[in-house]
Protein backbone atom coordinates (compact mmCIF):
# COMPACT_ATOMS: atom_id res chain seq x y z
CA UNK A 1 0.00 0.00 0.00
CA UNK A 2 1.23 4.09 -0.79
CA UNK A 3 1.81 5.92 1.86
CA UNK A 4 -0.59 8.52 1.59
CA UNK A 5 1.54 11.04 2.77
CA UNK A 6 3.08 10.44 -0.03
CA UNK A 7 4.14 13.65 -2.85
CA UNK A 8 4.88 13.54 -6.37
CA UNK A 9 7.55 15.30 -8.03
CA UNK A 10 5.95 18.46 -8.61
CA UNK A 11 4.57 19.07 -5.25
CA UNK A 12 0.93 17.46 -6.41
CA UNK A 13 -0.39 15.14 -3.58
CA UNK A 14 -2.52 11.71 -3.49
CA UNK A 15 -3.91 11.59 0.20
CA UNK A 16 -5.54 8.61 1.16
CA UNK A 17 -4.37 6.56 -2.78
CA UNK A 18 -4.36 2.60 -1.83
CA UNK A 19 -2.61 2.08 -5.30
CA UNK A 20 -2.59 3.05 -8.64
CA UNK A 21 -1.40 1.13 -11.81
CA UNK A 22 -0.91 2.62 -15.48
CA UNK A 23 -2.31 0.20 -18.44
CA UNK A 24 -0.22 0.17 -21.80
CA UNK A 25 -1.38 -2.74 -24.04
CA UNK A 26 -3.52 -4.42 -21.56
CA UNK A 27 -0.36 -4.56 -19.38
CA UNK A 28 0.17 -3.43 -15.90
CA UNK A 29 2.66 -0.98 -14.21
CA UNK A 30 2.53 -0.19 -10.93
CA UNK A 31 3.05 3.72 -10.17
CA UNK A 32 4.96 5.03 -7.44
CA UNK A 33 3.24 8.10 -5.76
CA UNK A 34 6.21 10.50 -7.13
CA UNK A 35 5.92 9.52 -11.13
CA UNK A 36 1.91 9.49 -10.60
CA UNK A 37 1.24 13.13 -11.85
CA UNK A 38 3.72 12.69 -14.63
CA UNK A 39 1.96 8.98 -15.43
CA UNK A 40 -1.63 10.44 -15.44
CA UNK A 41 -0.60 13.26 -18.34
CA UNK A 42 1.00 10.55 -20.59
CA UNK A 43 -0.65 9.87 -23.85
CA UNK A 44 -1.79 6.74 -24.39
CA UNK A 45 -3.07 3.75 -22.52
CA UNK A 46 -5.17 4.53 -18.74
CA UNK A 47 -4.32 4.51 -14.87
CA UNK A 48 -6.42 3.18 -11.80
CA UNK A 49 -5.99 4.94 -8.91
CA UNK A 50 -7.70 3.24 -6.06
CA UNK A 51 -8.61 5.31 -2.68
CA UNK A 52 -9.75 4.54 1.16
CA UNK A 53 -12.74 6.93 1.08
CA UNK A 54 -12.19 6.96 5.02
CA UNK A 55 -9.54 9.44 4.36
CA UNK A 56 -10.63 12.89 4.64
CA UNK A 57 -7.64 13.92 2.40
CA UNK A 58 -8.70 11.34 -0.11
CA UNK A 59 -12.26 12.62 -0.47
CA UNK A 60 -11.16 16.66 -0.51
CA UNK A 61 -8.81 15.32 -3.36
CA UNK A 62 -11.58 14.15 -5.19
CA UNK A 63 -13.58 16.79 -4.84
CA UNK A 64 -11.32 19.17 -5.62
CA UNK A 65 -8.67 17.84 -7.94
CA UNK A 66 -10.29 14.96 -9.74
CA UNK A 67 -10.35 15.48 -13.27
CA UNK A 68 -13.82 13.67 -13.25
CA UNK A 69 -17.42 14.93 -13.99
CA UNK A 70 -19.37 16.32 -11.06
CA UNK A 71 -21.77 13.43 -10.95
CA UNK A 72 -18.69 10.76 -10.84
CA UNK A 73 -17.20 13.01 -7.60
CA UNK A 74 -21.12 12.87 -6.27
CA UNK A 75 -21.25 9.25 -6.39
CA UNK A 76 -17.79 8.62 -5.14
CA UNK A 77 -18.28 10.80 -2.26
CA UNK A 78 -22.17 9.40 -1.39
CA UNK A 79 -23.00 8.08 1.76
CA UNK A 80 -25.72 6.37 -0.34
CA UNK A 81 -25.97 2.10 -0.15
CA UNK A 82 -28.05 2.02 -2.99
CA UNK A 83 -26.23 0.24 -6.27
CA UNK A 84 -26.07 2.74 -8.75
CA UNK A 85 -24.51 2.37 -12.69
CA UNK A 86 -24.90 5.56 -14.32
CA UNK A 87 -23.74 7.29 -17.46
CA UNK A 88 -20.99 9.99 -17.36
CA UNK A 89 -18.74 12.19 -19.86
CA UNK A 90 -17.24 9.46 -21.69
CA UNK A 91 -17.63 6.75 -19.73
CA UNK A 92 -19.82 5.53 -16.52
CA UNK A 93 -20.09 5.56 -12.49
CA UNK A 94 -21.30 3.32 -10.07
CA UNK A 95 -21.65 1.75 -6.39
CA UNK A 96 -21.24 -2.03 -6.64
CA UNK A 97 -21.49 -4.27 -3.61
CA UNK A 98 -18.36 -6.60 -2.57
CA UNK A 99 -17.43 -8.70 0.29
CA UNK A 100 -15.50 -7.17 2.63
CA UNK A 101 -11.99 -8.56 3.39
CA UNK A 102 -9.57 -8.89 6.27
CA UNK A 103 -5.94 -10.33 6.96
CA UNK A 104 -8.19 -13.97 7.19
CA UNK A 105 -9.57 -13.35 3.80
CA UNK A 106 -12.94 -12.61 2.36
CA UNK A 107 -15.55 -12.10 5.01
CA UNK A 108 -19.78 -12.62 4.42
CA UNK A 109 -20.16 -8.98 5.26
CA UNK A 110 -21.09 -6.67 2.39
CA UNK A 111 -19.34 -3.29 1.96
CA UNK A 112 -19.49 -0.95 -1.17
CA UNK A 113 -17.33 0.06 -4.14
CA UNK A 114 -17.49 3.31 -5.75
CA UNK A 115 -15.97 3.94 -9.12
CA UNK A 116 -15.92 6.83 -11.95
CA UNK A 117 -14.26 5.01 -15.33
CA UNK A 118 -13.76 7.00 -18.53
CA UNK A 119 -11.44 5.34 -21.71
CA UNK A 120 -8.02 7.30 -19.94
CA UNK A 121 -9.09 7.26 -15.73
CA UNK A 122 -10.67 4.97 -13.29
CA UNK A 123 -11.03 6.06 -10.01
CA UNK A 124 -12.50 3.92 -7.55
CA UNK A 125 -13.22 3.36 -3.98
CA UNK A 126 -13.79 1.99 -0.57
CA UNK A 127 -14.15 2.27 3.16
CA UNK A 128 -13.20 -1.01 4.14
CA UNK A 129 -10.74 -3.82 2.72
CA UNK A 130 -12.84 -5.40 -0.48
CA UNK A 131 -12.14 -8.73 -1.87
CA UNK A 132 -12.60 -8.54 -5.21
CA UNK A 133 -10.65 -5.61 -4.97
CA UNK A 134 -7.58 -7.54 -3.81
CA UNK A 135 -8.30 -10.66 -6.00
CA UNK A 136 -8.30 -8.20 -9.54
CA UNK A 137 -4.49 -7.15 -7.57
CA UNK A 138 -3.42 -10.58 -7.62
CA UNK A 139 -4.43 -11.12 -11.09
CA UNK A 140 -2.95 -7.87 -12.24
CA UNK A 141 0.71 -9.55 -10.23
CA UNK A 142 -0.28 -12.52 -11.93
CA UNK A 143 0.46 -11.20 -15.60
CA UNK A 144 -3.18 -11.01 -16.57
CA UNK A 145 -3.99 -8.06 -19.25
CA UNK A 146 -6.56 -5.54 -19.27
CA UNK A 147 -6.97 -3.94 -22.99
CA UNK A 148 -9.36 -1.32 -21.23
CA UNK A 149 -11.04 0.07 -17.98
CA UNK A 150 -14.34 -2.10 -19.05
CA UNK A 151 -12.59 -5.31 -19.09
CA UNK A 152 -10.70 -4.39 -15.75
CA UNK A 153 -14.42 -3.14 -14.64
CA UNK A 154 -15.94 -6.19 -15.26
CA UNK A 155 -12.84 -8.41 -13.97
CA UNK A 156 -13.90 -6.84 -10.60
CA UNK A 157 -17.44 -7.68 -10.86
CA UNK A 158 -16.76 -11.58 -12.15
CA UNK A 159 -14.16 -11.78 -8.84
CA UNK A 160 -17.12 -10.71 -6.62
CA UNK A 161 -19.27 -13.33 -8.32
CA UNK A 162 -17.05 -16.23 -7.48
CA UNK A 163 -16.68 -14.81 -4.08
CA UNK A 164 -20.32 -15.48 -3.59
CA UNK A 165 -20.10 -19.00 -5.62
CA UNK A 166 -17.41 -20.14 -2.74
CA UNK A 167 -19.85 -19.14 -0.30
CA UNK A 168 -23.43 -20.47 -2.02
CA UNK A 169 -21.09 -23.56 -2.01
CA UNK A 170 -20.72 -23.32 1.39
CA UNK A 171 -24.44 -22.49 2.75
CA UNK A 172 -25.27 -25.62 0.32
CA UNK A 173 -23.16 -27.98 2.37
CA UNK A 174 -24.52 -26.69 5.95
CA UNK A 175 -28.05 -27.03 4.52
CA UNK A 176 -27.39 -30.33 3.25
CA UNK A 177 -25.96 -31.63 6.82
CA UNK A 178 -28.92 -29.96 8.39
CA UNK A 179 -31.61 -31.53 6.21
CA UNK A 180 -29.74 -34.82 6.86
CA UNK A 181 -30.75 -34.16 10.11
CA UNK A 182 -34.04 -33.51 9.92
CA UNK A 183 -34.50 -36.70 7.08
CA UNK A 184 -33.19 -38.77 9.82
CA UNK A 185 -35.28 -37.24 12.44
CA UNK A 186 -32.07 -35.65 14.43
CA UNK A 187 -32.59 -32.34 15.75
CA UNK A 188 -29.38 -31.54 18.28
CA UNK A 189 -30.48 -28.19 19.78
CA UNK A 190 -28.29 -26.05 18.11
CA UNK A 191 -30.14 -26.78 14.58
CA UNK A 192 -32.33 -23.71 14.34
CA UNK A 193 -29.13 -21.79 15.73
CA UNK A 194 -27.17 -23.10 12.83
CA UNK A 195 -29.77 -22.63 9.91
CA UNK A 196 -30.29 -19.01 10.94
CA UNK A 197 -26.86 -17.55 10.09
CA UNK A 198 -27.59 -19.21 5.99
CA UNK A 199 -30.53 -17.12 5.77
CA UNK A 200 -29.70 -14.15 6.71
CA UNK A 201 -26.52 -14.57 4.63
CA UNK A 202 -28.73 -15.47 1.51
CA UNK A 203 -30.86 -13.06 1.79
CA UNK A 204 -28.85 -10.53 2.28
CA UNK A 205 -26.31 -11.69 -1.12
CA UNK A 206 -29.78 -12.20 -2.83
CA UNK A 207 -30.45 -8.54 -1.98
CA UNK A 208 -27.47 -7.36 -3.62
CA UNK A 209 -26.88 -10.14 -6.53
CA UNK A 210 -30.82 -8.96 -7.55
CA UNK A 211 -30.04 -4.96 -7.46
CA UNK A 212 -27.12 -5.77 -9.83
CA UNK A 213 -28.48 -8.23 -12.09
CA UNK A 214 -31.11 -5.70 -12.83
CA UNK A 215 -28.60 -3.48 -13.10
CA UNK A 216 -26.72 -4.39 -15.92
CA UNK A 217 -29.96 -6.00 -17.49
CA UNK A 218 -31.27 -2.91 -17.96
CA UNK A 219 -27.80 -1.60 -19.57
CA UNK A 220 -27.59 -4.76 -21.42
CA UNK A 221 -30.98 -3.54 -23.42
CA UNK A 222 -30.75 -2.74 -27.25
CA UNK A 223 -31.46 1.09 -27.46
CA UNK A 224 -29.23 2.13 -24.62
CA UNK A 225 -27.30 4.60 -25.88
CA UNK A 226 -26.37 6.60 -23.07
CA UNK A 227 -23.44 3.85 -22.68
CA UNK A 228 -20.86 3.04 -24.77
CA UNK A 229 -21.54 -0.24 -26.62
CA UNK A 230 -18.36 -2.28 -24.92
CA UNK A 231 -19.97 -1.27 -21.64
CA UNK A 232 -23.57 -2.63 -22.60
CA UNK A 233 -21.80 -5.94 -24.00
CA UNK A 234 -19.51 -6.54 -20.91
CA UNK A 235 -23.02 -5.29 -18.89
CA UNK A 236 -24.84 -8.19 -20.84
CA UNK A 237 -22.25 -10.80 -19.95
CA UNK A 238 -22.07 -9.73 -15.94
CA UNK A 239 -26.40 -9.81 -16.08
CA UNK A 240 -26.37 -13.47 -17.32
CA UNK A 241 -23.58 -14.34 -14.84
CA UNK A 242 -25.58 -12.99 -12.26
CA UNK A 243 -28.27 -14.39 -13.17
CA UNK A 244 -27.36 -18.14 -12.68
CA UNK A 245 -25.82 -17.60 -9.59
CA UNK A 246 -29.26 -15.04 -8.19
CA UNK A 247 -30.93 -18.49 -8.83
CA UNK A 248 -28.97 -20.77 -6.97
CA UNK A 249 -28.85 -18.27 -4.57
CA UNK A 250 -32.58 -18.09 -4.06
CA UNK A 251 -33.03 -21.56 -4.29
CA UNK A 252 -30.79 -22.23 -0.50
CA UNK A 253 -32.96 -19.30 0.66
CA UNK A 254 -36.00 -21.26 -0.41
CA UNK A 255 -34.48 -24.09 1.09
CA UNK A 256 -33.07 -22.67 4.14
CA UNK A 257 -37.34 -21.32 4.76
CA UNK A 258 -38.44 -25.03 4.20
CA UNK A 259 -35.74 -26.40 6.60
CA UNK A 260 -36.67 -24.09 9.22
CA UNK A 261 -40.51 -24.88 8.79
CA UNK A 262 -39.52 -28.03 8.92
CA UNK A 263 -37.64 -28.46 12.54
CA UNK A 264 -40.39 -25.79 13.52
CA UNK A 265 -42.81 -28.31 13.06
CA UNK A 266 -40.69 -31.43 14.65
CA UNK A 267 -40.06 -29.08 17.63
CA UNK A 268 -43.16 -28.28 17.58
CA UNK A 269 -44.60 -32.01 17.71
CA UNK A 270 -41.99 -32.81 20.36
CA UNK A 271 -43.16 -30.59 22.46
CA UNK A 272 -46.95 -31.77 21.94
CA UNK A 273 -45.65 -34.70 22.63
CA UNK A 274 -44.06 -33.96 25.91
CA UNK A 275 -47.17 -32.13 27.12
CA UNK A 276 -49.23 -35.11 26.06
CA UNK A 277 -47.64 -37.34 28.59
CA UNK A 278 -47.40 -34.50 31.27
CA UNK A 279 -51.24 -33.92 31.11
CA UNK A 280 -51.56 -37.57 31.13
CA UNK A 281 -49.67 -37.96 34.39
CA UNK A 282 -51.27 -34.67 35.73
CA UNK A 283 -54.65 -36.74 34.81
CA UNK A 284 -53.37 -39.57 36.47
CA UNK A 285 -52.08 -37.43 39.93
CA UNK A 286 -54.54 -35.48 40.29
CA UNK A 287 -58.04 -37.93 41.72
CA UNK A 288 -55.06 -39.92 44.22
CA UNK A 289 -54.09 -36.17 45.19
CA UNK A 290 -57.69 -35.17 45.99
CA UNK A 291 -58.27 -38.33 48.47
CA UNK A 292 -54.78 -37.51 49.97
CA UNK A 293 -56.02 -33.99 50.42
CA UNK A 294 -59.38 -34.93 51.77
CA UNK A 295 -58.04 -37.80 54.59
CA UNK A 296 -55.67 -34.44 55.33
CA UNK A 297 -58.03 -32.29 56.22
CA UNK A 298 -58.44 -31.17 59.91
CA UNK A 299 -61.92 -31.75 60.95
CA UNK A 300 -63.90 -34.45 62.62
CA UNK A 301 -66.06 -37.31 61.10
CA UNK A 302 -62.81 -37.84 58.52
CA UNK A 303 -63.25 -41.89 57.82
CA UNK A 304 -61.34 -44.42 58.76
CA UNK A 305 -59.06 -42.25 61.30
CA UNK A 306 -59.74 -44.53 64.19
CA UNK A 307 -60.01 -47.63 62.07
CA UNK A 308 -56.94 -50.03 62.49
CA UNK A 309 -57.04 -50.91 58.36
CA UNK A 310 -57.79 -46.94 58.15
CA UNK A 311 -54.49 -46.60 55.91
CA UNK A 312 -55.01 -49.46 53.65
CA UNK A 313 -58.84 -48.18 52.77
CA UNK A 314 -57.18 -44.85 51.95
CA UNK A 315 -54.73 -46.49 49.69
CA UNK A 316 -56.94 -48.14 47.91
CA UNK A 317 -59.51 -45.58 47.33
CA UNK A 318 -56.15 -43.22 45.92
CA UNK A 319 -55.37 -45.90 43.49
CA UNK A 320 -58.84 -46.27 42.80
CA UNK A 321 -59.22 -42.95 42.01
CA UNK A 322 -56.11 -43.65 39.61
CA UNK A 323 -57.90 -46.43 37.67
CA UNK A 324 -61.14 -44.81 38.02
CA UNK A 325 -59.23 -41.79 35.41
CA UNK A 326 -57.13 -44.52 33.23
CA UNK A 327 -60.86 -46.23 32.39
CA UNK A 328 -62.40 -42.70 31.45
CA UNK A 329 -59.62 -41.77 29.59
CA UNK A 330 -59.84 -45.04 27.35
CA UNK A 331 -63.34 -44.84 27.30
CA UNK A 332 -62.76 -41.16 25.58
CA UNK A 333 -60.10 -43.18 23.34
CA UNK A 334 -57.61 -40.17 24.75
CA UNK A 335 -55.34 -42.29 25.41
CA UNK A 336 -54.30 -45.89 23.57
Amino acid sequence: MLDPRSQSADGGSFPGLSFAYRFHDGMAERIEPANLRSALNQPGGWTWLHFSLADDGARSWIAHDAPIPDRAKAILLSEDEHLVLEPIAGGVAGVFADLLRDVEGEKRQLGRLRFSLTDELVISGRRSALGAIARTLEAIDAGKRFPDAVALLEAIVSHFADSVAVIANELADTLDLIEDHVIDDVIPGDEPQRLAPVRRTAVRLHRQLAALRLLFRRWSLPGQTELPSRIGEAAGRLAQRLDGLDHEIAALQDRARLLQDEIGAKLAAATNRNLYVLTIVTAFLLPPTLVAGVFGMNVTDVPFTKDPGGFIWAMALTIASAVAVYVFLRWLRIMR
